[in-house]
């Protein structure tokens, strides 16, 4: 059966993104529903733009730095009055964020005081809800809307996309590792396999690339596709905290198919993991052939650690082996 799709977004900003969408749209056996067809109706806007989402199969929500158009009575914009209608009749839902750090945008396009809150609370809301996704441009949401689509509409040849992601990924990679800073807050498909135990990011790895300190891991990896990314330097894979409990545990060699999204800081970063306990070495430590013992030489290096892990005591429990208690 044939489905309707309703693009949801604001459009002065928006405007070469949503006729981006509409291109790509035209490749797939799909109704289209707008602000772009609306016409001259009877309807006010907003009893419009309801109808329209109210007799589409999927609302696709477009948000960037503008809340847009806002309703007198309740005080939100078309654009979230929009979704709660979608939701609220149970549409599938597909919803892309800009990516706050890559994305550049003119100021004119960027809202600021209460509209700004408003936005903010709005996207709130989305993240919590739903597995959203980032762009960067206009052929960036592209690709990543034709990808979802192809999921929900392309079932019958599945492995198809899957190989046309691997083959962009290899594309979207070789141009990373030569102009990162144009590249960087593009996403791409990869399996990878584990190489190493996870560790607690640093400090640096976290302000960096705007990560929580001691909320966010890092995994050593190898990328196996697209193959021919060996001497890129990717070589690690850093997880969120909302992304833990959906990747941990991993063992090594396991292999998992991700998506992972290209990050580049110009920041000059020593090390990527951070020392939860005190270390003590010694710069040369050698076997002694005589006496098969160690002999160390040089000071003693000791190495305080960054932060600090305890323990913290809750409440008792109950003993779960047939002991007693403490003797």
């Amino acid at each position: 059966m044939r489905k309707t799709i309703f693009v949801s977004s604001t459009f002065r900003d928006l405007a070469s993104h949503r006729k981006a969408v509409w291109g790509l749209l035209e490749e797939f056996d799909v109704s289209v529903r707008g602000m772009e067809e609306f016409g001259a109706r009877t309807e006010t806007p907003l009893d419009t733009c309801i109808v329209e989402v109210e007799q589409s199969d999927i609302y696709v929500g477009i948000i960037a730095f503008r809340l847009g158009s806002l309703e007198e009575g309740t005080g939100k914009s078309y654009t979230q009055l929009e979704y709660e209608r979608a939701q609220g009749l149970s549409k599938e839902t597909l919803i892309y964020l800009i990516d706050e750090e890559n994305a550049r945008v003119p100021v004119k396009f960027i809202d600021r005081g209460v509209n700004l809150e408003k936005l903010e609370a709005f996207k709130r809301t989305l993240r919590d809800r739903h597995t959203v996704d980032t762009f960067v441009s206009e052929e960036d949401l592209v690709e990543k809307l034709r990808r979802d689509l192809k999921r929900h509409l392309d079932l019958s040849n599945a492995n198809a996309p899957v190989l046309n992601e691997f083959s962009e990924a290899l594309s979207i990679i070789k141009n990373f590792v030569l102009v990162p800073k144009l590249v960087a807050g593009r996403e791409v498909r990869l399996e990878v396999k584990v190489t190493g135990g996870p560790y607690p990011a640093s400090h640096e790895i976290c302000s960096a690339f705007n990560y929580e300190f001691g909320a966010t891991v890092g995994i050593p990896v190898e990328i196996v596709r697209p193959e021919g990314t060996g001497e890129t330097g990717l070589t690690e894979l850093y997880l969120s905290a909302k992304h833990i409990d959906g990747f941990l545990p991993v063992a090594k060699d396991e292999r998992r198919h991700i998506y992972a999204k290209l990050q580049f800081s110009g920041t000059p970063i020593e090390k990527v993991r951070t020392r939860l306990r005190d270390e003590s070495y010694y710069p040369i430590a050698q076997v002694s052939p005589l006496s098969a013992t160690s002999v160390y030489l040089g000071e003693r290096v000791d190495r305080p650690a960054e932060a600090k892990v305890i323990l913290a005591f809750t409440k008792a429990a109950e003993p779960q082996d047939g002991s007693t208690g403490p003797a």
